[in-house]
């Protein structure tokens, strides 16, 4: 179930020389229109979207211009936990990425435990989670499609904000 916006989404999304970055109404968050489970943000606003308790989380988005061939870029979520959250103790959540909607995804786990509350994290820490471009691929692959995913422990989970997704062109830095 991917929520559609009633509004237009690319203004949702900022750019930059070094890449996108995708405010929570850019992004398609499972069940995100229902209010029972999450907030959104009213667009253009700096709000993180908040969950209130999901056993499904599932928040993707998408490079929306293709990417460079040769370039490696790096995929990040700004993430906040509050005092309230819960579920997330032994309940990794996976930073998943593809090229084109045929591609093979790489994944990389995060743990959220540790991370202390009512602060912003851009998650992964430390280990940053990267994407080369093969000069060979075709130009069917050049769209990056990304998420955050906890979807396998059918836990309960709560007390999370997202405020954005990143893609940093690592090449230009």
């Amino acid at each position: 179930m991917s929520t559609k916006p009633h509004y237009e989404a690319d203004k949702e999304i900022e750019e930059s020389k070094d890449g996108w970055s995708l405010k929570p109404n850019a992004l398609s968050i499972v069940w995100g229109n229902d209010n029972r489970y999450w907030i959104m943000p009213q667009p253009g606003r700096e709000e993180g979207a908040k969950l209130l308790q999901v056993s499904w989380l599932e928040v993707t988005g998408t490079s929306k211009k293709s990417l460079t061939k040769g370039n490696k870029y790096g995929i990040s979520f700004v993430i906040e936990l509050t005092d309230g959250s819960f579920g997330w103790n032994g309940c990794p959540v996976f930073l998943m990425a593809k090229l084109g909607k045929k591609g093979q995804y790489k994944w990389q786990k995060v743990s959220l435990s540790d991370l202390p509350k009512n602060q912003k994290h851009e998650i992964p820490i430390g280990n940053q989670f990267t994407l080369e471009v093969p000069f060979d691929c075709t130009n069917d692959d050049l769209v990056l499609y990304f998420g955050l995913y906890e979807v396998w422990t059918g836990r309960w989970k709560g007390g999370l904000s997202i405020y954005e997704a990143k893609i940093k062109d690592l090449s230009s830095i």
